[in-house]
Formats: C-alpha cells, sequence, structure tokens
C-alpha cells in the first residue's frame, strides 16, 4: 500500500506545473486535546497547521502544545471519480517527551455525506513494536457529522470502539467554532489503559489563513 501512495504521489507531481498552488495556515484552540476517542490532555490544547496543495496533493504539518508536545507530518492525495470522492495519506507522528511514534497509511472514501477510512498504522513510539488498523464510518448532514470508529491493536491487545457527534456552531468575532461529543465503547482491554473510557464534550475555536 505505501508502494502504490508514493507511485501516486509521483504522478501527481509530475503534472502538478499547469495546477494553481495553494499555500495555507491555521489555529486552534480546543478545550481538551481528544483523539479517537481517547483523551491525550484533558487541558486547553492549542495548535497550528502549515498546508501546501497543488493538483489534490497536499503537503503539511501540524503542531500542539499538548503534554506530550505532538509534532505530525502528512501527504495526502484527493481525486473524485464519478461522484465518487477518494483519498489516500501518509502520516508520521512524533512527541517530544518520547522517542518513536506512529506512522500509518490512510484510504478513504466518501459519496453523499457518507464516508468510510481504513488506516494501517505502525507503533514504535518509545520502543514499542506493533502494528494496528482503524476503520471508520461518517455520515455528515448539514452542519453536523457523526462517526464510528474502530483501533484493533495488535501489540497491546487494547481494542476498543470509539464515537464522535461533531457540529459547527458558526462564527463568533469571525473565528469558527465547533461542539463535539466524543468517548470510547466496547473498550475490552483497552479500559487499561488510561483514559480510554472516559467521554467529553469538546469546544474548538479555530481560523485558517491563504498565505
Amino acid at each position: 500500500m505505501k508502494t502504490l501512495f508514493k507511485a501516486i504521489a509521483i504522478a501527481s507531481l509530475a503534472t502538478a506545473t499547469a495546477a494553481q498552488a495553494e499555500l495555507s495556515a491555521s489555529v486552534a484552540v480546543d478545550s481538551e486535546y481528544v483523539f479517537r476517542g481517547v483523551t491525550l490532555d484533558d487541558s486547553s490544547t492549542t495548535s497550528a497547521s502549515l498546508e501546501y496543495s497543488v493538483s489534490g496533493l497536499t503537503v503539511g504539518a501540524w503542531v500542539a502544545d499538548d503534554e506530550a508536545g505532538e509534532t505530525d507530518l502528512y501527504v495526502s492525495y484527493d481525486l473524485s471519480l464519478g461522484g465518487v470522492d477518494l483519498n489516500v495519506s501518509y502520516t508520521d507522528y512524533s512527541y517530544d517527551t518520547v522517542t518513536g511514534g506512529q506512522q500509518e497509511v490512510a484510504v478513504a472514501t466518501s459519496i453523499s455525506g457518507l464516508g468510510i477510512s481504513y488506516v494501517d498504522g505502525s507503533n514504535d513510539q518509545g520502543g514499542a513494536d506493533g502494528d494496528y488498523s482503524i476503520v471508520e464510518l461518517d455520515y455528515s448532514i448539514g452542519n453536523a457529522n457523526i462517526l464510528i470508529g474502530n483501533k484493533d491493536d495488535d501489540a497491546a491487545d487494547a481494542d476498543y470502539s470509539y464515537f464522535a457527534i461533531s457540529g459547527s456552531l458558526g462564527q463568533i468575532a469571525g473565528v469558527d467554532a465547533t461542539l463535539t461529543y466524543t468517548g470510547t465503547f466496547d473498550e475490552g482491554t483497552a479500559s487499561d489503559a488510561g483514559d480510554v473510557e472516559s467521554d467529553s464534550i469538546v469546544i474548538g475555536l479555530s481560523k485558517a489563513f491563504d498565505l
């Protein structure tokens, strides 16, 4: 799958010269940092991103001031075929407080508001050596989105499912506001991994800029 992704990325770069490139940035503040239903930092978290896009290809970086000091580097390719949106991406997660991180290859598709994605991940954080997979289903209607997902973690034997119900609150003083209710269910042995069983209500504020 990684070889396929690299081939798509190279092909898109070869045809990008005739397209208009876009450089954008964003800043955000969330009341807490919750990722895939799990609370990673229960205090307010500030994050920022920088993206370069051309011909469906996007290269970007995302950084946060959470407890772990997370930095994500990613590349993705988007295309539409017969009304079906497709996305292939690679993301590398690293942290200031621990060696290693996670690497993920993802494939996603959506049509008429209904989306499905599959993630193939590897984890070498803190000396770990394991693989995991994630399947997500989501549905968007108007400004609202409902998502359910399942993580199958081979190394940690810590499978669990999660959900997120989110919606836009519009703009407040020119800043986009969102409200999300998220958490986990069917945790099994994953309940031994800290905050896996907690549910959260997250308020988010963000602002995007074209550079």
